[in-house]
């Protein structure tokens, strides 16, 4: 009696999640990391709480694919991140070519600036091994379970690459707004120096364009949540590491500038349809 009344709840939240996989994602993401921030805002917890907020979108992906599908979906979501063997290339992409928007954002902004580019004193190359790893693991596996892993396949039997990447990238942007609030990270500096709007239009579209790096990457990957994590958390050590910002509001536009840039060129070179050579769209199971 008691399950013959829930089951049709069930079958019709399921359904929701079925028809609408990234509004659901980006949804439950920002509820779950609006929960995790809450107590960093209200000055209850300290601001190095905020790194657990990343793990709400991977977090929402597997909820998602629970409801979905039970736990055999769930299986399939977590096998994703066990697709490694894909070639020395990929990986050395992966880890090692954040590096270079990184670096020539910072010799960009000097070059507009006027000022010499500076790196006596930087911490050895080796210090940035702990970091890497510690984001790949919680901005990199914390986030792609979720954006990519669980909305990507979803959203491929309906629509371009293209289209896939801009709608999650959109998802992905809004998901960050809380850290606009929070005092002492670098969102919250640069609404203090250029207003809000510009502050969150200009993430919002450096969030676009890394979707569709990422988009490409997993499809080209088999679908790989592992290469999508790394990559992810590669960007950001590196740019922590290399500090595109520096003080220069420059050096982030010219950030910004090179990522677009390089996704037009993977749209150009292997087609918005799928961004890939590939024959199928890889990472599509739905």
């Amino acid at each position: 009696m008691f399950m013959s009344h829930i089951r049709p709840t069930d079958n019709e939240l399921s359904g929701f999640v079925r028809r609408h996989p990234a509004l659901s994602l980006g949804l439950l993401a920002m509820a779950l990391g609006t929960a995790l921030v809450a107590p960093v805002v209200a000055g209850i917890v300290p601001t190095s709480f905020l790194q657990l907020g990343a793990l709400s979108a991977s977090a929402a992906g597997f909820i998602l694919a629970a409801i979905e599908g039970g736990k055999g979906t769930v299986r399939e979501l977590l096998r994703r991140v066990l697709i490694w063997r894909v070639g020395p290339g990929w990986w050395l992409f992966a880890l090692a070519f954040p590096i270079l928007p990184a670096i020539a954002s910072v010799y960009l902004a000097a070059a507009q600036g006027g000022h010499d580019v500076e790196w006596t004193g930087h911490a050895p190359l080796y210090t940035v091994i702990p970091l890497l790893l510690f984001l790949i693991a919680f901005a990199g596996l914390g986030e792609e379970f979720g954006w990519r892993g669980f909305a990507v396949p979803r959203l491929l039997g309906r629509h371009s690459a293209l289209a896939t990447s801009l709608i999650i990238g959109g998802f992905h942007a809004v998901w960050h707004l809380p850290l606009f609030f929070v005092k002492g990270e670098l969102y919250h500096q640069l609404v203090g120096q250029i207003g809000f709007l510009p502050a969150f239009l200009g993430y919002s579209t450096l969030v676009l364009a890394l979707s569709v790096q990422l988009t490409w990457l997993f499809t080209n990957t088999n679908g790989s949540v592992l290469l999508a994590a790394v990559y992810h958390g590669a960007g950001n050590a590196w740019n922590g590491y290399i500090d595109i910002y520096r003080g220069h509001l420059s050096g982030i536009a010219a950030y910004v500038a090179l990522m677009v840039v390089i996704s037009i060129l993977l749209v150009i070179g292997y087609g918005p349809a799928t961004l890939s050579r590939q024959a199928t769209r890889e990472g599509d199971g739905h």
